[in-house]
Parts: C-alpha cells; structure tokens; sequence
C-alpha cells in the first residue's frame, strides 16, 4: 500500500495536473510514454499555435477549413482537429508562451464544441473510422495534462464519438488503425477492460497469415487483398505496433517473446531490406509511389531507438540499423537474398547496392490504382527493378517518368502514358513467378503475359553482377516494344563504349557484342549485339497527372533513360545485359566471369565462374548443359547449385508454379559419366514457392 502511494506522488511530481483515477497503475505509466512520444518542447509548439490563435474565429472554427468538404484522399476538415491540437499542445507544454493560457483553454473548448455540432464526414471511409478518431483521441490524451480539463460534458461526448470502426472485423494495417484509437479511449476512460480488449486486437496481425491480408510466412506484407504493401500499409502496420508496444513495454500488456520475434524479422528481415539509407524501394509503396515525398523515410529513427526498449536483447543490432539508415560510419551491411513467394518480390543486398525485382501472377494483385492515385503504374508489377547505390536515385522522379519505360520492364512504348483502367488492385495474368535463394544468392523468374505482350524474363543475382535475360518477346501490339534497364535522374556523366554522351542527348547505338554503357557508378554491359537506345533530356510532367490530389505545377528534371528496342510485332525477340553496380571501372569486369549457357524459350541459365554457382530456369520439362554437367529437368522449375568440397554440392530447387509436390531432375557429370536422380520433394502448404536445399554429391 505504502509503495502505491509512493508511486502516485511520484505521478503528480511528474505531471501536477493528473487527477488521481489518471495516475493509477499501469495507466499513469503509459500516460507517461505517451506524454514523451510528441517530443514537443516550447520551441516547437508556439509558432503553429500562434497562427491558429490568431486566426481561430469566436464560434471556434477557422475561415480556411472547408467543412463541407467530402474528399476521398487530402480530405480538408481534418485540418481543423490538426489545428485544435496545436492549441491543445501549447496549452499544455511548460514553458510555452500559451501555456495555462485562459483565452487558449476557452478557443480549445470552443473548437470541440464546433467539431462536435458539425461532425463533418468524409465519403472516404477511413477518415471516419480511423483518421478522426485516431487524432480526436490523441489531442484528448494529451489535454489530460493540461492545468484545466476540459469541460466533463464535452469530454464524454468527445468519447463517445470516437466510437467508429470494427477493430475486430478488420485486418492488418487497418485492424491496427482502429484498435490504437480503441487504446486511446482506454487510457482516457481507464477502463482496463476495453485496454485489455484493444491491445489483444492490435497485437493479433502481428503473425503469420495464410489468405488473408497482413504478415505472410514469408514475411512479406499483404493488404488489398494478395497485393505487395510492404511499404505503405506494411509501414503503417510497422508504425503502429512499435509506438504501442513501446508504450506498453514493462507492464502485463507487453508484446510477447512470440510476437516481438515476428514484429522483429519483419522489421529486419523484410522492411529494412527494402531501405538505401533513408530511402526505401519504389517497389513496396503501392499506390503511395504517386505521392510527394514518399520514398525518404525521416521517422526511422524513432522506431529503431524504440525497438532498443522493445527488444533490449537485441540492442546492437537495431543500433546497427540506424546507423545504416541514417548513413552513419560504423554501419555493417550483409550481404542478403531473398525471394518472397508470397508477394513475388525479390530483394538484393550488398555492401555497395540494393538491387530489387517485383512480378506478379495469378496469386497476386498487381500494383493499384485508388483515390485518384497512382493513376499511371500499369507496369509496376512486370519485373520493376529498383536499382540504389546511394538512395535518392528515384526520390520525386515519378512526375516526369515515362511509365511504359519502368525500369526491367518490357512492355509496349506508347506514344502517351496509358491511364491504369482497374481500381484497388487487377489480378495477374500468368502461372509463372518465382526465385530461388539460399539467402545470399538467388534467381528470379517471370513468365510475362500482359497488355498484349509476351516474354519469359530472368534475373540472376551475383555480388557484383546482376545477369537479366529476356527471351519468347512477342506481339501484336501495332506500338514497338522495348525493355528498359533504367529510367532514374541524370546523376553525372554518361559514357559508353562508343564515346560520351551529352546532356540532352537522345542516341539510337547498334552497339556489338561486348558494349557497355557507363552512368552514377553503375555499368550495364552487353554480352551480345544490342540495338539501345539512350535519352540524357530534360523530362517533364506534374504530381496532379499521376495523383489528382496533388498540385499541377510543373516538376522537371534531366533523366538518364536506357532500353533495348525490340520493333513493331517481335517474334522470340530476346535480349542480354548485365549489370555492374559494384564495379569501379569496365577493365575490373572479367566477361569470362559470366558464362551466359542459354537465354532460350524452354529455359535460361547463367554460370558464375568464380563463385562456381549454377543459376537456371525451366520455363519447361528441358535439357541443359552447363560446367560439364548435364542437367534435366522434368517440370518448370527454378534451380540454383553451388559447388562444395569434393564432390559435394548443394542444391536449391523452387516451383515457380507452386503446384508440384515433387520434382524430378536428372543430374550427370559428363566426363565421368556418373548419374543422380534426384526427387525433390517441395515445400507444402503456406510454404509452396519457397526453396528447398537438397545436398548431393556426383
């Protein structure tokens, strides 16, 4: 008894306005974290209160709120709540020029009043059910340390209208939306039972899924139905998670053992991977990629010093994290593959780039188009490939990119942008998607069938070579068709094999077996002839065109843009390029390196000569023959071997179709004639597209 009294006068000490039902326990404790989370301090709050004070009118609204307003996307009432919490952070920091200021409190209680009486709404459904509540509950939370509360009538009313949304009904990163408002109304009410309630549903999509949205067994993240939303949705779900976890860590309603290893592979594993520095993968953001600003990811660093609390055992490592992310000295990157057979999604990591492809299939959704965004991206889900040495490379380019040349993509060259036709997400079109990984090394492959064009495309990840293969090219499409290898901001000088390019420049190169074409650190060579073309101009457009809630005012920006031209209608067109994103100069790249052993219809296969890995795809039941080995396949699978002692090997095999539950190759050494029939059974279940090592020897 005599500790509990302690412990409540050390409350008050901390925070003299909180009444005594606010500083029980575990309450007063998450008060306290929640307090801290706003980092608001008097130099922060008095400058955005200052403009709303002034400008606030006697019935409590502001004369730029447009509260008839029923937008889908940058819906404007909810400014009003954003102002109405500047106030309320002002009234309540010490120090403030507005602190326990008497004209503040009466503006504060008249802007709640007006919100109430007005309870404006949006005909987009999250602004009602997650956006208002979310912030109506904060600002409340928040005022609860202020010197005078607000009026108990206003309160409770306030309280009750926070009451919207089903955070039982929904899932992933919406679940968690709703269910921090829930937890908001717990602290405000101290009601231990809807606390208990909010945190077990806010919890519950931290694990793994099967058909649903949220977290994947592969630990790629899924909302909109089976659609990559490792990055925006993924981020929200992330987000969330770690600032309630942090608030709760040390009471009973802490993150379990359990989940906290799942939130943390997620974390690592997954999200971070996707990150450059600061800057995160277009791939992931879904319809966010139309959306100013959105790639740079400033808030890092909050959630990676939280998760040295969450996860104390772990500290070092999510210290090496920030260090990584905010490009600190010290930093260590690992080399890392991975192949997510959930969100047909790939990620490459070395020291010196991120290399990432995203495909689709008939399992997934390709990226959306919603709320007037992303208007543009019908190609993001053909073998996009985002390429970073430092981060920035595609930081705001979406404006003035032309979208039929995403970059790794092979699709038809329009003579204007073609206009998405499917909202909130077009289900892929083909059977065919998958890779293989033993977790530093890795193959990708995509059976591409969209838009009326055709191709089989591979990608073949190394430590300094990425090999891309394109074969089966066809259509009927009377546009010309082409597969870009980069479309990103002129950073520096470009050369090539034939001489400099200039800015400005748009060159046509028939260029011979054995070009290359130098731009920003990066080299992308030609092993056969090649007809490129290249375009170092000025690019033009605005964010409205591809996000109508954004401003139409002209963004431009000088472009590096290289693709291969495969003509009107090809016919088994094909290509070959290999790029060098680690290599300090072209005399450093050994061709003999990379045995290119087939680019063909039935299959395609690379041998590395110095890591001794043989990397191969069977679009097909085919034969090939590699290293002195004869290798047969009897289904379309996805295999990767690399070379032990002796005569060991280790062999991982992946069915991109996901519908074998075994696969038959056929292994012999040519010279000595010796022969390994192999079955490989495969992975089942949640686990159908993953890899499986097999050890062998021959």
């Amino acid at each position: 008894m005599r500790k509990s009294i302690y412990y409540i006068a050390f409350c008050f000490f901390l925070f003299p306005t909180l009444s005594y039902a606010q500083a029980t326990y575990p309450f007063g404790t998450i008060l306290k974290k929640v307090y801290a989370d706003q980092g608001k301090n008097a130099n922060n709050v008095n400058k955005p209160a200052q403009t709303d004070f002034e400008s606030i009118r006697t019935d409590g609204s502001w004369a730029d709120v447009n509260y008839e307003d029923k937008s889908t996307t940058a819906w404007l009432p909810v400014k009003h709540l954003e102002k109405v919490s500047d106030l309320v952070y002002a009234y309540s920091t010490a120090g403030s020029a507005f602190y326990q200021n008497e004209k503040v409190y009466q503006a504060i209680v008249n802007a709640l009043k007006l919100w109430y009486a007005k309870d404006p709404k949006s005909s987009n459904w999250w602004h009602n059910e997650i956006s208002v509540p979310q912030k109506l509950g904060l600002l409340l939370v928040i005022m609860t340390s202020a010197a005078q509360q607000l009026p108990d009538d206003l309160q409770s009313q306030l309280i009750e209208r926070m009451k919207r949304g089903d955070m039982v009904s929904k899932t992933g990163a919406n679940k968690t939306d709703i269910a921090m408002h829930y937890f908001y109304r717990a602290l405000l009410t101290e009601d231990t039972k809807l606390l208990a309630e909010s945190l077990t549903e806010f919890f519950k999509p931290v694990s793994l899924v099967e058909g649903e949205e949220g977290l994947q067994h592969d630990f790629s993240y899924l909302q909109h139905g089976p659609q990559l939303y490792i990055g925006g949705y993924g981020n929200v779900f992330l987000g969330g998670v770690i600032k309630i976890a942090n608030y709760v860590a040390g009471t009973p309603y802490a993150l379990s053992k359990e989940k906290l290893a799942l939130l943390s592979t997620f974390y690592q594993n997954t999200y971070l991977k996707t990150f450059r520095n600061r800057y995160t993968d277009f791939n992931v953001e879904g319809r966010g990629v139309s959306r100013p600003n959105n790639l740079r990811k400033p808030s890092e660093k909050y959630r990676l010093n939280a998760m040295k609390t969450i996860d104390a055992a772990n500290a070092s490592l999510w210290e090496n994290e920030r260090l990584r992310v905010d490009s600190a000295a010290g930093a260590v990157i690992t080399p890392y593959h991975q192949h997510f057979w959930k969100g047909d999604y790939t990620v490459h990591v070395r020291p010196e780039y991120n290399f990432n492809v995203r495909i689709s299939s008939k399992r997934t959704k390709r990226a959306e188009a919603g709320n007037n965004e992303n208007l543009y991206g019908k190609y993001l889900s053909d073998g996009a490939t985002n390429l970073q040495l430092n981060g920035p490379e595609y930081y705001n380019i979406m404006p003035v990119w032309e979208w039929d040349k995403i970059p790794g993509v092979t699709a038809a060259d329009h003579a204007e942008d073609v206009k998405m036709t499917v909202n909130w997400g077009e289900t892929g079109t083909n059977e065919f998607a998958g890779g293989v990984s033993d977790g530093i090394y890795g193959a990708t492959a995509y059976q591409l069938d969209y838009d009326g064009v055709k191709a089989k495309k591979a990608w073949f990840f190394f430590d300094k070579e990425i090999v891309a293969l394109g074969a089966d090219i066809k259509s009927k499409n009377e546009a010309p068709i082409a597969t870009t290898l980069n479309q990103t901001w002129l950073l520096g000088a470009v050369n090539t094999s034939a001489g400099a390019v200039k800015k400005g420049e748009l060159k046509n190169l028939d260029l011979p077996p054995a070009s290359w074409v130098q731009h920003n650190g990066v080299f992308y060579y030609f092993p056969e002839q090649s007809k490129v073309t290249m375009s170092t101009q000025l690019q033009q457009g605005n964010w409205n065109k591809i996000n109508q809630t954004h401003s139409k005012e002209n963004v431009a920006g000088d472009v590096f843009k290289l693709w291969i031209a495969h003509g009107v209608q090809p016919d088994t067109a094909s290509y070959q390029y290999i790029v060098l994103p680690a290599a300090k100069n072209i005399k450093s790249f050994d061709p003999k390196t990379i045995a290119i052993v087939s680019n063909s219809t039935q299959n395609q296969v690379v041998y590395h000569e110095q890591l001794k890995i043989l990397q191969a795809v069977f679009y097909s039941a085919s034969t090939v023959v590699a290293n002195g080995y004869e290798i047969k396949a009897a289904k379309p699978c996805i295999i990767m071997w690399r070379e032990g002692k002796g005569n060991e090997k280790k062999l991982y095999v992946a069915d991109p179709l996901q519908t074998e539950s075994a696969i038959q190759l056929q292994i012999k050494n040519i010279k000595t004639g010796k022969l390994v029939e192999l079955a490989v059974a495969m992975p089942d279940g949640a686990y159908k597209g993953s890899s499986k090592e097999v050890a062998f020897s021959l």
